[in-house]
């Protein structure tokens, strides 16, 4: 039988891998909306709707991992399944961060779903895992985007950092479309995003909270 102690720290590792990239992203992206030129000149500014999209096929990515996680396979032929969605889904982003110019995206797609396919393949190791545990985190992903997304057309999202000036000087050809005309909206909104999504890959997906914590080592933490 396995050792709870151990079961948890690995989930714990997982859920620290999906966390950090997000908190990374949300922590970048607030400085984007703060002082857009602090961060790699203002370029930034321009990809902040391609996060968003990004984010988008992550998501899709996270309900075919879902599927897969749900068979009987053994765990070598799932990691083998995982990798070849995870090189399916970088020629997705390729091509689209090779259309925006911002060969960023491709690092921060890696960063991020790296960190995934580790909750993944460490949750399913995992002696307390749950076989719909992956389903959750993809709805809980989907709930939150639409949130921020409908969040950002609706609620006045000030500019603060990005004003007429900046836009003109670093996002000089924008789109008609309202997060092309305003970026400051799917900036804050792709900012909140992730850092909820980080908190809750910590707290509610995650290991830190109560439940499992008596799960793992018992009610007073000694078993």
């Amino acid at each position: 039988m396995s050792n709870p102690h151990s079961s948890y720290w690995v989930m714990a590792i997982g859920a620290l891998s999906s966390a950090i990239p997000c908190f990374y992203l949300g922590w970048t992206l607030f400085n984007v909306w703060r002082d857009p030129m602090s961060v790699d000149d203002g370029s930034w500014v321009r990809f902040g709707v391609g996060l968003l999209v990004l984010e988008f096929i992550l998501l899709h990515s996270g309900a075919f991992v879902s599927a897969m996680l749900a068979t009987k396979e053994d765990w070598q032929s799932k990691l083998k399944l995982l990798l070849v969605l995870f090189v399916f889904y970088s020629l997705t982003v390729w091509g689209f961060a090779t259309s925006l110019q911002s060969p960023a995206l491709l690092w921060i797609f890696a960063g991020v779903s790296a960190g995934r396919l580790v909750t993944a393949y460490t949750g399913g190791m995992s002696a307390n895992s749950q076989p719909g545990s992956m389903s959750a985190r993809s709805a809980l992903g989907i709930m939150l985007y639409l949130l921020v997304g409908f969040g950002s057309v609706f609620i006045a999202v000030p500019e603060w950092g990005i004003d007429s000036a900046i836009l003109g000087e670093v996002y000089p050809n924008r789109g008609g479309g309202l997060w092309e005309r305003e970026p400051q909206r799917a900036i804050a909104a792709g900012a909140a995003y992730f850092f909820l999504l980080g908190l809750a890959e910590l707290f509610v997906l995650g290991p830190f909270n109560k439940r499992s914590v008596q799960e793992h080592f018992g009610e007073h933490g000694e078993e």
